[in-house]
């Protein structure tokens, strides 16, 4: 018998409460909004008060791309919980680019459990989400080579 996802989230952060155990997850998001950049909008100058008189001889300027706040997920958070888990499980957690059907990262891990009635909730820190160009990507959950569950992501151009 395969185990049954009761929750597989992406979230901005997964907090244990240290008296009760209860996991607290915040900020659960599906969809992640990129800013079009044209060619013919320069980055601006980290610091704008600066002059080439003041930086010194034709030495170039830090310049860095500061997008809107909110348009960035940062390093997210995966939280699964599981029931149905007997002894010892292999599984697979994997970021899929759809359009391209490509797996973008993932990890294998196992889980011994040895009570199938008991809830086995997992938590893993992600990397910065891939999401350079509009989409549909999907964080996947597979257990033997079978998919469990997902969590699909919309990356979209703010408009």
């Amino acid at each position: 018998m395969k185990p049954i996802v009761q929750a597989l989230l992406i979230a901005d952060h997964v907090y244990t409460d240290t008296t009760t155990g209860k996991k607290v997850v915040a900020g659960i998001f599906h969809r992640i909004k990129i800013q079009k950049v044209s060619a013919q909008q320069p980055p601006r100058p980290l610091d704008e008060s600066a002059t080439s008189d003041e930086a010194g001889p034709e030495q170039p300027k830090s310049v860095i791309a500061v997008p809107p706040a909110g348009m960035q997920s940062g390093s997210p958070f995966c939280y699964i919980s599981l029931t149905e888990v007997r002894g010892r499980s292999s599984f697979e957690l994997r970021y899929v680019d759809l359009a391209e059907d490509k797996v973008l990262f993932g990890t294998q891990f196992e889980i011994d459990c040895n009570n199938p009635l008991e809830t086995v909730e997992l938590v893993f820190p992600l990397p910065l989400l891939p999401g350079s160009r509009p989409g549909t990507f999907v964080l996947e959950l597979l257990w033997n080579n079978e998919p469990l569950g997902y969590h699909r992501i919309t990356v979209e151009e703010e408009k």
